[in-house]
């Protein structure tokens, strides 16, 4: 009878030396990915530095937990920023400095009179219900808006919105 039993196919070995080749060239263990970083630091509320990020994993991330130690000491605004980090560190590269979440995001979040942002105007009808009329748009936006967006929403049709897509249409067609 074997000592030692492969889990995941079954497979049975006298010898634990060939139970432990078994694993490494059947079952080779998958490396952490920044995918895998992001997923797992879904629900931090950044920012965080690197030392309160590693508190915070538990034993069952202990992969993650041992890259995130090894990541530069600073402080992270989000989890994408840590996952470049984790890539400029497996890559030895330095990632330029021109990312979107760090160039973009705040630009996008920033209406201007010239050229509104789809992007920020998407922020002002998260959780809205469509289909949605002109006055149901600005009623919902209300709370958020500044007062230049509720201008540009005066300006949109007297039609029905039936989703996202609708809308950032008829910002394109008044701005």
């Amino acid at each position: 009878m074997a000592q030692f039993a492969c889990e995941i196919c079954g497979a049975e070995f006298e010898q634990k030396s060939r139970y432990e080749r078994h694993m490494q060239t059947s079952h080779p263990k998958q490396a952490v990915s920044a995918a895998d970083i992001e997923k797992t630091l879904k629900g931090v509320d950044f920012p965080k530095s690197r030392d309160e990020l590693v508190d915070r994993m538990g034993d069952e991330a202990q992969p993650v937990r041992d890259i995130l130690e090894r990541l530069p000491d600073r402080e992270y605004r989000d989890a994408a920023e840590v996952a470049r980090a984790f890539g400029e560190l497996r890559t030895h590269e330095k990632a330029p400095q021109n990312q979107p979440s760090k160039t973009g995001g705040e630009r996008a979040m920033q209406a201007s009179s010239s050229s509104p942002s789809a992007a920020r105007f998407a922020s002002l009808f998260a959780g809205m219900q469509f289909p949605a009329s002109r006055d149901e748009l600005k009623q919902h936006a209300r709370a958020k808006a500044s007062e230049e967006e509720m201008q540009i929403l005066e300006k949109f049709g007297g039609h029905t919105y039936h989703n996202m897509a609708y809308v950032t249409k008829e910002l394109n067609r008044v701005s």
